[in-house]
């Protein structure tokens, strides 16, 4: 490695770093309330698999990579702050702290949601608090929308009917299998 490609290193490991830390100092508390919130979303998320015994590995590394994007974005609106007070304005920690507060109430309902498969209630006090911050004055949703028959999908009823249909399919091998052999009998 060539003395410039070092200092390369050195200089993007700095910026990097020195971002971080930035963006660390700026909303301290918001951040770490969102981590905080991150790792319960992820705990309820495998206890809710564990107890409806529908883990999949596929899903929980699209959760980790949607996590990784998550602070994708807090770091863009960090840097969107920087560029803001860069020019000489002042934007009081708004863009970060209205950023990292969506994704709070985000993973907030995540953690809800977790919960109420798991079959725990959920007081309809949080639930509703976190509801609101999630709609904005307008009554608008910010949430994607999800297509609907996604919500009236059970995976306990599909690995269900799975295992039915593969029981059917097994015994209708079983039966081709034990009519060729009679066949062949028949043929003696």
């Amino acid at each position: 490695m060539t003395r410039m490609e070092v200092t390369g290193l050195k200089g993007l490991g700095a910026l990097i770093i020195s971002f971080v830390i930035y963006m660390i100092d700026v909303v301290n508390e918001a951040v770490v309330v969102l981590v905080f919130f991150m790792f319960l979303d992820v705990i309820t998320g495998l206890l809710r698999s564990w107890v409806t015994k529908s883990w999949d590995s596929t899903i929980g590394f699209a959760g980790v990579v949607k996590k990784l994007g998550v602070f994708v974005m807090v770091g863009m609106a960090a840097a969107v702050e920087y560029m803001v007070i860069s020019v000489g304005q002042d934007p009081k920690s708004l863009v970060i702290l209205g950023t990292t507060s969506f994704f709070i109430v985000n993973e907030g309902l995540s953690i809800l949601e977790n919960c109420a498969q798991m079959g725990l209630p959920i007081p309809a006090v949080l639930f509703n608090a976190l509801e609101k911050m999630h709609r904005d004055p307008s009554g608008k949703d910010h949430r994607l929308v999800r297509h609907p028959i996604l919500d009236r999908i059970d995976k306990k009823e599909l690995l269900n009917e799975n295992e039915a249909l593969q029981h059917q399919l097994a015994k209708k091998k079983e039966d081709v299998s034990n009519e060729d052999q009679l066949e062949s009998k028949g043929e003696e």
